[in-house]
């Protein structure tokens, strides 16, 4: 019998029509990226997360598309996009978001991210200032103050990463369910969400098991992330305080994935920046509670 879940990743059917191709130049590599809204419209990036797709904004996009021109892609390595073997880093994305700018001819835009995709675009919002209007970061951010329980805590555990990675792969590949039931962390309540919504997930979670070149990036990710939140990371957190771009932090209030210690911390760190609690939400509360989070999003995606 067929495996059900190999082949290609179909796009979520609110972003299904909007689908495009892009070639970039820097750094080269193929992405595929969904863009709806007036083309002269302020303009509205949205930068998912580890082992995520663009997939994660479908509840959002299209309404965010009313008043904006509004593009989320894959970041390379997930979803659609290319897989190549090769490193995966923070700055790594930030070059590829800047780069699908620059080829789309977004001269500066709102930047909104989710967990890695959030600490992609502060790094932008930190290292070029002038192409971000205003920064919304969701469950991520680069200045960590509280790491979450899976982040490795030792070099060995670091070492160790790769063969724990490849087992825990093997394991969900021969449970489906064990493999949907691997997204509870990630929600307040996953059983509450709707039945469209649960059927989508185990689909889609069941294709991340089985697409080794995705778990390679993620894995690739993973391996790179404290070099990078240790050192350069570090670096760019220092220029929080002074950043220009106006930010929102968002943070579901049952957030198990990253403690919402990280999102008041980084609030407080930034003149200004606002700090909105989405209750009833975990990790991705844009998924989960998207009334509300488009009401919290709402300062930042004027038309002004």
């Amino acid at each position: 019998m067929s495996n059900p879940y190999l082949g290609p990743m179909q796009p979520a059917p609110q972003l299904a029509p909007y689908a495009r191709t892009l070639r970039l130049q820097s750094p080269d590599v193929s992405v595929q990226y969904f863009e709806a809204g007036a083309p002269h419209a302020p303009a509205i990036i949205l930068i998912h997360g580890l082992q995520d797709e663009a997939d994660t904004w479908r509840h959002i996009f299209e309404r965010l598309a009313q008043t904006h021109r509004v593009v989320a892609l894959d970041l390379p390595g997930f979803g659609r996009s290319d897989k190549a073997r090769r490193r995966y880093s923070v700055p790594f994305y930030a070059r590829a978001v800047l780069g699908l700018m620059n080829a789309l001819k977004v001269s500066y835009a709102t930047l909104i991210g989710s967990s890695l995709g959030a600490m992609i675009a502060e790094t932008i919002a930190l290292t070029h200032p002038a192409r971000v209007v205003r920064l919304a970061l969701v469950g991520g951010t680069i200045h960590i103050v509280e790491q979450p329980a899976a982040a490795p805590r030792s070099f060995f555990q670091l070492l160790r990463l790769p063969a724990n990675d490849r087992r825990y792969f093997e394991t969900l590949r021969r449970s489906p369910q064990a493999a949907y039931d691997s997204l509870r962390p990630y929600y307040a309540n996953l059983d509450g969400l709707p039945q469209t919504d649960r059927d989508f997930l185990f689909q889609r979670v069941n294709e991340r098991v089985w697409d080794e070149a995705q778990r390679l990036a993620s894995l690739s990710v993973q391996m790179s992330l404290p070099v990078f939140l240790a050192f350069p990371g570090r670096w760019l957190a220092r220029r929080i305080p002074t950043s220009p771009v106006p930010t929102t932090v968002i943070w579901g209030a049952e957030d198990r994935v990253l403690p919402i210690r990280n999102g008041m911390a980084r609030a407080a760190l930034q003149r200004d920046a606002r700090f909105i609690c989405v209750e009833a939400a975990g990790h991705l509360p844009h998924q989960e509670k998207p009334e509300e989070f488009l009401r919290a999003i709402a300062p930042i995606a004027r038309t002004s």
